[in-house]
């Protein structure tokens, strides 16, 4: 991962310097290929470029990004995410469902800045078939953009809905400017599940630690990206069978034996692990720390203070873990400052960045030295704790029934947090599960942008909030319409009512 933005620079250099020396014009667009790409170690950097730079989590950049990543916007944006600054109002209209089309930061942004990565990946298809080298390769490589088609076009269909996809013909006739339409529902969901499937027929199961390619794209990311699909759209079975698949043994993944060591330096690309970001300090850094931590904590020779202590979750939320859940170890609820004054329940503080007044802190990764501000352990973005409970989900919602391995699913999970395994005489129903498992998965999976799919799913988003705004005080105004976000206003405005407007804004 580290080399993505060194080779796009690269290829920049190339492009500039064909312009500078034949004082030619250059078409956006076009790419000369006698020149490059000519060798499969052009195509590796093309395709390294093209699909993975969009999927980075380098403090601002990329979609996973700390501070304007999907996860973060989307988790803010549910009964356990608060922000405690005050920025004119934007991060508390996102974590009380009352954005509007000009919330530019945390609520359109994802479409704005993203989406267009569905070209590039496109165009670079293209260009690297006319390159010699490896068939059995090249396919790799093919597959490895389509997967990142397919992943881009979920994230943005899971907030905002139909997407807009350019053909091959268009982006290489760039100067002709055409405004292309939304998909509909029905083809945006069918570009989905083509790319993702596709893919999975020419990628690796999985990469295991050590591995050369490992952080690259592969059989397992595919169909789990398909398994929340199919669980989105409600399409029981075919979640059912993508579960089933990915416990397959050649994918090789398991659940580590203590939760305590999954988000953790010596323990990273863990067995667990479908994908996540490979971070170090100074190439991938992984902002969290500092958007989390007060700036009076401190834990010397590690952490000495100095973070913007934003990030909160609710008390709420915090106080429906369990006694002995250990899912909250890295949930902070009490803290000494660095001036001796004991931060917990009773006393939150009044500076909502600089306290406990606004909810716990959720630090999610082991606190670990590093040299300034950066968290260097990798980003977890799916794994298979994620996989088995969606699986226990589906099996209950297929039949409304509780079945014996719905629970021995659930349990693998529950008991791993050092909890009392469910009996089947714990649940009144399948509604009753279904109640338990959702917040369950809140529990295992906080901060890991699964929340607001879950309640999305289940019917209970719009009434979640409700309670949230109820609860704080903040005015209600959110319809059954904002379970996606809307549109940017500027993109509506040139679209020139060609690409409409989310309903409800």
């Amino acid at each position: 991962m580290k080399q993505i933005n060194i080779y796009a620079v690269i290829f920049m250099m190339l492009l500039w310097g064909m312009q500078s020396c034949e004082l030619q014009s250059e078409q956006f667009g076009d790419v000369d290929t006698s020149i490059y790409p000519t060798t499969a170690n052009d195509a590796r950097d093309l395709v390294t470029s093209a699909a993975y730079s969009p999927f980075e989590n380098d403090w601002y950049s990329g979609i996973f990004g700390a501070a304007t990543g999907y996860f973060i916007d989307v988790d803010m944006a549910t009964d356990y995410g608060y922000c405690s600054w005050d920025d004119g109002g934007g991060w508390n209209r996102l974590m009380f469902a009352q954005w509007t089309p000009n919330d530019t930061r945390n609520v359109t942004n994802i479409w704005y800045t993203y989406l267009n990565k569905i070209s590039k990946m496109t165009l670079t298809i293209d260009r690297i078939q006319p390159v010699p080298m490896d068939e059995k390769l090249k396919a790799q490589y093919v597959a490895e953009l389509r997967c990142g088609r397919g992943f881009m076009a979920f994230i943005q269909w899971d907030m905002y809905g139909p997407i807009v996809v350019s053909s091959l013909e268009n982006l290489k006739n760039p100067m002709a400017r055409v405004i292309l339409p939304r998909l509909s529902e029905e083809e945006t969901r069918d570009y989905i599940v083509t790319e993702l499937t596709e893919a999975a027929k020419d990628l690796p199961y999985s990469y295991k630690k050590g591995d050369a390619n490992y952080g690259r794209f592969t059989k397992g990311l595919c169909h789990t990206v398909l398994m929340k699909f199919y669980m989105q759209t409600k399409q029981w079975d075919k979640a059912i069978a993508e579960g089933r698949e990915l416990m397959k043994a050649e994918y090789g993944y398991a659940l580590l034996p203590s939760y305590i060591d999954l988000f953790t330096r010596a323990h990273e690309k863990n067995a667990e692990t479908i994908f996540s970001i490979d971070c170090k300090e100074g190439t991938m850094e992984n902002g969290w720390y500092p958007h989390v931590l007060p700036s009076d904590y401190h834990v010397a020779g590690v952490w000495e203070g100095g973070g913007w202590g934003g990030y909160k979750m609710t008390w709420d939320f915090f106080d429906t873990f369990e006694p002995g859940d250990e899912r909250t170890t890295y949930i902070i609820s009490e803290y000494t400052t660095k001036a001796n004054v004991v931060r917990n329940r009773e006393n939150r503080g009044t500076d909502g960045g600089n306290c406990l007044q606004h909810g716990v802190i959720p630090l999610k990764y082991a606190l670990e030295p590093v040299a300034g501000d950066a968290c260097d352990i990798d980003f977890m973005v799916y794994r298979y704790a994620d996989v088995l409970t969606l699986l226990s989900e589906a099996i209950v919602r297929q039949g409304n029934t509780v079945t014996d391995e719905a629970i021995d699913l659930l349990n693998q999970v529950r008991t791993r947090a050092k909890l009392p395994a469910y009996t089947a005489g714990d649940f009144a129903d399948a509604r009753d599960f279904l109640d338990k498992l959702l917040m369950e998965r809140a529990h295992e999976l906080w901060y890991e942008g699964c929340r607001r799919q879950d309640l999305i799913r289940d019917g209970s988003y719009i009434e979640t909030m409700r309670k949230k705004c109820l609860a704080y005080g903040q005015p209600f105004i959110a319809t059954d319409d904002y379970t996606r976000f809307p549109i940017q206003e500027s993109i509506i405005i040139q679209g020139q009512g060609i690409i409409e407007q989310n309903p409800g804004y």
